[in-house]
């Protein structure tokens, strides 16, 4: 019995080590961990709060020693201060993270060295992460910027020092500051700092490593050949020594390379540096390790916590995207560096003790005699990223929060990373039980309390309709698709949020008229992305959206293009329910009928109307209608073959008026839908309906330009992130009393398109003018003709 039951134990263990799964033993050890990092950090705050413009560097003879923003470490300990906000969610701790992050913004303007991606992504990233403040965004664009005037096209890589000691030199810490260049390129759209990353880790890879993946510290390059003049290891023992932080640095490197691009050329120069790390028979049993791995006088050697704390991190993240003993590997050897950390061996003993930093026994300089066993910001740092990281894996989360994915499709990143940044305030709030609490709610009504009853809906339904094509394609291991993955369960859990009555967040469907409007948006994104939002939600859920799409059968619809929204009701309960009132769909198929005023356009009722609304409501909701009633054979679905022809032409018209700059007619009213306006061509689009004389590439290069004029526009959001009432920036006087802060997501229609999988020619085929580009600029044009049927 003891026999089996050995072996039963033995091969359970053998199954852990080759899942690499995290090892619920680790969550104790970790919050006790984190929480004292909590109170270390506070304490040191205290010390630093009324020094203005200081920061901690590391200590001297037990006394804490400090920097300026521009010293290279300035940004590690407001990052820290941002992990420690995450897990402890204390107001407190943001304040603090805030004050000192604050302190290190000028250096958005260096330009002397490669620093400013550790400085400003280590704090305003981090703090953009988590707060969404617009103007910690526009700091990080400015130190991109900044960065990118050190990238040389010869040498294909960013400078590291001034130094005259080499002529262009490149350290492998700064692999770590192209995620800065990546990041900016993902919020911007514009590949060039994206391609500069790019550029750089691949000639790393070819000239800073050894056969057997070691780095050197320092390439000295040509300026003139781009050649290698020589390869040292200027703070190692020898050039041809493996000096530890330098190892680190690139195993942290090449996956943050892999996360960010995809390609698998960095995640396998990753594994080959994991490997070598992990391996080295001069390694010690806790995985700390010394301060160069061919230091002569091992084991009596300086440790670097620092070294082992990067690579912790690293190596934890890099474990989610291997599989089998390789994966486990890495994430064995990172627990084992965590919990070495965190022992009394490495970790000041108690609250106020190592000069109020964390850790204990780092390296700095040994050469110099700088910082040698003691405490340092970046030990810190990259020691609570780890536990933070560690801490994601055990509550099944991915382990970096990817705000927007960089991708050599430069257009389809971009409107990824607008869509992110639109959708998010919504979603992240709405799912956590807190929309209400903190979505603003701004509008020209007399009665804002009205708008208030109503508006959340609005933010939501709107935001669903444009994203889900894009949920539809389902979560995968690329970095957009990960990205998906935490979006479609956002988006699962504010649709239980929303209609629990127990919820703080729980909406209105029923109260007034405007709710009506609102759940058809609603429904419409369902129907959408039913595989991935209806059939993954638990039968409660199910029966209460039912029943909260039901209880808008009392709001009377306007013999408008209101008809279509009790219509979008209608067909997702005849979708989801089973049953439906299918007269009030034909009713509002039939008006519209006699509401078709020609050539592809429908009357807001009985007038026509010069506006949008056949793009924000008419004709997406009617063939989306028109599928249900084709897919259950319904009567009246012939008249599919009638709209659909409409819709291709009103799309095409829609093409011609966007001008060559990316702007379009301010016409009709709910102008403040912005982009919006375009959600039958986005459409139309996506269902891959477009006339042939109009090709996918010209509506791509017509959509971003019109994307980027709008989104980019000064006020377009208000500080924490929120969209504010305008067409072109901060425009209150464009919106009517009906709208709100809520109805301006309907903007996400535009979106459609990225239900696109990344593969499909409309992102793939080279840019093209559009129409009105080549008219302005004397190019052919095929005539165009009404359509008369």
């Amino acid at each position: 019995m003891k026999r089996t039951l050995s072996l039963f134990i033995f091969l359970c263990i053998i199954l852990y080590i080759k899942a690499g799964e995290p090892n619920p033993s680790m969550r104790k050890l970790i919050d006790e961990a984190m929480q004292f990092s909590v109170n270390q950090s506070m304490y040191m705050y205290d010390q630093l709060k009324n020094q203005e413009g200081k920061l901690p560097k590391t200590s001297e003879n037990g006394q804490l020693v400090t920097c300026n923003s521009g010293w290279w470490t300035s940004g590690f300990y407001p990052g820290t201060l941002w992990y420690l906000y995450e897990y402890a969610n204390d107001a407190s701790i943001k304040q603090a993270a805030q004050t000192m992050t604050t302190r290190v913004e000028p250096e958005k303007y260096t330009t002397s060295n490669h620093d400013v991606g550790f400085i400003i992504n280590c704090s305003f990233g981090n703090g953009y992460r988590l707060t969404r403040n617009e103007s910690y965004r526009d700091v990080i664009n400015t130190a991109a910027q900044s960065l990118s005037t050190r990238f040389h096209p010869v040498t294909g890589c960013t400078r590291s020092w001034n130094s005259k000691k080499w002529q262009f030199s490149v350290i492998i810490d700064n692999m770590m500051n192209l995620e800065l260049l990546s990041v900016s390129s993902a919020y911007s759209g514009d590949n060039k700092f994206y391609n500069m990353a790019l550029s750089h880790a691949d000639k790393t890879m070819k000239n800073h490593y050894r056969d057997n993946f070691s780095s050197y510290h320092v390439v000295s390059y040509d300026t003139i050949t781009g050649k290698v003049i020589s390869q040292v290891t200027h703070q190692g023992v020898s050039d041809n020594s493996s000096w530890s932080r330098g190892q680190a640095w690139g195993l942290y490197g090449f996956t943050m390379m892999y996360r960010e691009s995809g390609d698998r050329r960095y995640l396998d120069f990753a594994s080959n540096i994991a490997e070598y790390i992990i391996n080295h028979p001069n390694m010690p049993k806790d995985k700390i390790p010394y301060w160069d791995f061919d230091a002569p006088n091992i084991p009596k050697e300086d440790r670097d916590a620092s070294a082992g704390a990067i690579m912790a991190s690293a190596l934890v993240e890099l474990s989610t995207y291997l599989d089998g003993e390789l994966s486990a590997l890495c994430l064995k050897t990172a627990e084992t560096q965590i919990k070495s950390l965190a022992s009394k061996n490495y970790r000041a003993k108690k609250i106020g003790d190592n000069a109020g930093f964390i850790l204990m026994h780092s390296t700095g300089f040994m050469a110099k005699k700088s910082e040698i066993d003691a405490p340092l910001s970046y030990a810190d740092y990259y020691f609570v990223e780890a536990m933070s990281r560690y801490k994601r894996l055990l509550d099944k989360k991915d382990v970096v929060d990817v705000i927007a994915p960089a991708s050599k499709n430069k257009d389809r990143a971009f409107w990824i990373s607008s869509m992110v940044r639109i959708i998010d305030p919504v979603l992240s709030n709405l799912s956590a039980n807190t929309l209400k609490q903190n979505m603003p709610v701004e509008s020209s009504a007399t009665d804002i309390e009205k708008r208030k009853e109503v508006t959340h809906l609005e933010a939501f339904g709107r935001t669903l309709t444009g994203i889900a094509p894009w949920l539809e394609l389902g979560e995968d291991n690329t970095v957009e698709g990960r990205l998906r993955g935490k979006y479609i369960a956002m988006t699962l859990e504010c649709l239980k949020n929303c209609v629990d009555p127990n919820s703080p967040d729980n909406l209105n469907f029923n109260n007034g008229r405007q709710p009506l409007v609102d759940a058809a948006f609603l429904a419409h994104g369902l129907l959408r992305a039913k595989t991935q939002t209806w059939d993954r939600l638990d039968k409660t859920t199910q029966l209460r959206l039912i029943e909260a799409l039901k209880s808008t059968r009392i709001i009377k619809p306007s013999e408008t293009n209101w008809l279509f929204f009790s219509a979008m009701v209608e067909a997702a309960l005849k979708e989801f329910a089973g049953e439906w009132n299918v007269e009030v769909v034909n009713y509002a198929l039939q008006k519209h009928k006699d509401w078709y005023k020609g050539d592809a356009w429908y009357g807001d009722g009985s007038e026509f109307h010069l506006d949008y609304y056949n793009s924000f409501v008419i004709q997406p909701m009617m063939v989306q209608v028109l599928d249900v009633m084709k897919k259950y054979n319904a009567e009246g679905a012939d008249f599919y073959d009638i709209q659909l022809p409409r819709y291709v032409r009103y799309a095409e018209q829609q093409e011609r008026m966007i001008s060559p700059e990316g702007a379009y007619p301010v016409i009709g009213r709910s102008l403040a839908y912005r982009f919006g306006a375009f959600q039958a061509l986005a459409d139309v689009t996506y269902r891959k309906i477009l006339p042939q004389r109009v090709s996918p590439a010209q509506v791509r290069s017509a959509l971003t330009a019109v994307i980027k004029r709008q989104i980019t526009a000064p006020g377009t959001f208000n500080q924490d992130g929120w969209l504010k009432v305008g067409f072109c920036g901060d425009q209150i006087g464009v919106g009517e009393s009906y709208i709100s802060t809520g109805s301006l997501y309907l903007c996400s229609g535009v979106f459609l398109p990225l239900g696109l999988n990344a593969g499909d020619d409309f992102w793939n085929s080279k840019a093209q003018d559009w129409t009105s580009k080549k008219a302005y600029s004397g190019q052919p044009l095929y005539l165009d003709k009404a359509y008369k049927n």
